[in-house]
């Protein structure tokens, strides 16, 4: 009997160190930096928010309203304000071991994202696993735009020069773990912002268990 009970003792033991992380209980202790409208109470109540297929809404320390929508256990959408997105991405890295991708996106006056890493804890991870560096705008501007083959070299150079400052737009795939990143269009004329989008291309990225890959 005793041995019986030590058996399942050990066995619950280990399927509860197995137990992986679900993006809603990391989102319960998100740091003040990541989301500074979202009080300790209010982390309470999105902890215990467990419908993956339905979305949270709450009262922020603004007087405004965050909205969390979670579309998977290892995924979420934050609205932290009408200018403000986080993606939040539980990336696996083989077993049990996993750690928290976020996504940053402003919104306003032209889109930009910020991909930062950390552990389950919250602490952060330094390197990029495969990603660009996004401050390296030169690079950036190569890399995310492309000559149509009807355009001319010099229009094409020129085009490139309109895309200024150069800001990157990353985005998650909610329901796999491809990152995906373009250029953010100036505010220009109608007809000028229409032959930008024509040379803009995007770059995505596919995580392997240990890095992201080119896809």
């Amino acid at each position: 009997m005793k041995k019986t009970m030590f058996i399942i003792v050990t066995l619950f033991i280990y399927m509860t160190a197995m137990a992986k992380v679900t993006v809603t209980s990391v989102l319960s202790t998100i740091p003040e930096n990541l989301a500074p409208y979202i009080d300790k109470d209010r982390k309470e109540e999105i902890g215990k928010f467990s419908n993956v297929n339905d979305s949270l809404e709450i009262k922020n320390s603004l007087n405004g309203t965050t909205k969390i929508r979670t579309v998977s256990d290892d995924y979420a959408l934050v609205e932290l304000n009408k200018s403000a997105l986080l993606q939040i991405k539980l990336l696996s890295m083989g077993d049990t071991a996993q750690i928290i991708c976020v996504v940053k996106t402003i919104k306003t006056p032209v889109v930009e994202s910020e991909v930062k890493f950390y552990s389950i804890g919250w602490n952060n991870i330094t390197g990029s696993y495969g990603l660009p560096d996004t401050s390296d705008t030169a690079t950036m501007l190569s890399e995310l735009t492309a000559r149509p083959d009807t355009m001319a070299t010099a229009r094409f150079e020129d085009l490139k020069k309109c895309i200024e400052p150069v800001m990157v737009n990353t985005s998650f795939d909610a329901k796999g773990e491809i990152l995906t990143f373009s250029l953010g269009v100036p505010f220009t004329t109608m007809n000028l912002k229409n032959e930008v989008k024509a040379i803009i291309k995007q770059k995505s990225f596919k995580w392997d268990g240990k890095t992201f890959r080119v896809c």
